[in-house]
């Protein structure tokens, strides 16, 4: 098995939170299994995570419960972007951790991440997806400041800090801090 960087999806949610956007994995890379008549297919192994109490006044915790979500394509560009798709069943419990509330919500895109040599990354989201905009940025990106997506499209930009600087949705949008108060 050969060290790959790759972000999970629920990472690169996190990136649109305004947090870290990789994590490392080992995985066989896809063209590798490819060749050897393996799985072209590459799990994505989602973690657990913790949304910060300025998003919504309250503490939010991310548990996985259902992870069958996969790397289906990778493409390395000259100019050093990488460019991943993720398809599959990606299902989180939300957690209020003020008051024990929580929802159980289908996350699994498809979705497409391109990762730049300085950090930010671009990310498009179909279907269902999450994202969530910290306190600094929700005058200018608007409300809801956890938007739960489904049957539609979301599109963004994050910063290498993690701050998300562009952010388009459409489709039903949910607001996940009012389901979760």
């Amino acid at each position: 098995m050969t060290a790959d960087h790759r972000p999970t999806a629920l990472r690169i949610s996190i990136a649109v939170a305004a947090t870290a956007a990789t994590v490392t994995l080992a995985v066989t890379p896809t063209g590798v299994a490819q060749a050897q008549g393996g799985d072209p297919r590459v799990l994505v192994h989602n973690t657990p995570a913790d949304i910060p109490a300025d998003v919504c006044g309250f503490p939010i915790h991310i548990d996985v419960i259902d992870d069958r979500e996969y790397w289906v394509q990778q493409t390395d560009s000259p100019d050093g972007s990488t460019t991943m798709r993720v398809t599959g069943t990606l299902k989180n419990r939300l957690t209020n951790l003020n008051t024990g509330a929580s929802i159980d919500y289908d996350n699994g895109g498809p979705g497409m991440f391109t990762m730049y040599l300085d950090g930010h990354v671009i990310f498009d989201f179909q279907g269902h997806s999450m994202a969530w905009i910290r306190a600094a940025r929700q005058a200018q990106l608007g409300q809801p400041a956890f938007r739960l997506t489904s049957g539609g499209h979301v599109q963004g930009t994050v910063d290498a800090a993690g701050d998300i600087l562009e952010l388009s949705t459409s489709g039903e949008v949910l607001d996940g801090c009012a389901l979760l108060s």
